[in-house]
């Protein structure tokens, strides 16, 4: 997928205009700051929420056909994406275990929509294992809506970070620093 426009929002304005000339710069692409989470995800094929939010700052009624979803933001009294965005989507996590677990572990997204009755937790379709192995399939439709929600789980945290490593080293960029 190419990436034509980049929107970045947050509880700063400015911080997030910041950012979004940032990253029009180092990417090469069309990044800026606007005002609100609903302007952010008006017509976005791909939302990336990494908040501290109590209340959702994805909305099902921002969300258009065929989004993708990314939240990986954790407040242990809150949640990033609502009930109604939970419920309508392919709902995919890095462990169910994990996404799974009371309180104060697990993602308040899916727990919280099962304590409220609006999924059960069967409305997990898949860890995302099981979609990289071809043992369950991913989005079935273009207008389906996904969400992956990630509560960060070490291993694979590990082997990402391995990977990374090994591309930069590859490409000779970066810096190493001793810890």
């Amino acid at each position: 997928m190419e990436f034509r426009e980049v929107r970045v929002t947050g509880r700063d304005p400015a911080k997030a205009t910041g950012l979004a000339e940032q990253l029009s710069t180092e990417l090469s692409i069309g990044a800026r700051g606007v005002e609100s989470y609903r302007e952010a995800l008006d017509g976005a094929d791909v939302v990336c929420a990494t908040t501290h939010a109590l209340d959702p700052v994805v909305r099902r009624q921002w969300v258009g056909p065929g989004t993708h979803v990314n939240s990986v933001g954790l407040n242990p009294r809150g949640r990033e994406v609502d009930a109604e965005t939970v419920r309508d989507a392919l709902v995919v996590v890095e462990s169910r275990a994990s996404a799974l677990a009371p309180a104060p572990a697990g993602a308040n997204e899916l727990t919280w929509a099962i304590r409220d009755g609006v999924i059960d937790e069967r409305h997990v379709h898949a860890e995302i294992g099981e979609i990289l192995s071809g043992t369950r399939p991913g989005r079935t439709s273009p207008q389906q809506i996904t969400l992956y929600k990630s509560v960060g789980v070490a291993a694979q945290d590990a082997a990402a970070a391995a990977l990374v490593l090994a591309e930069a080293e590859r490409r000779d960029i970066g810096r190493r620093v001793e810890l």
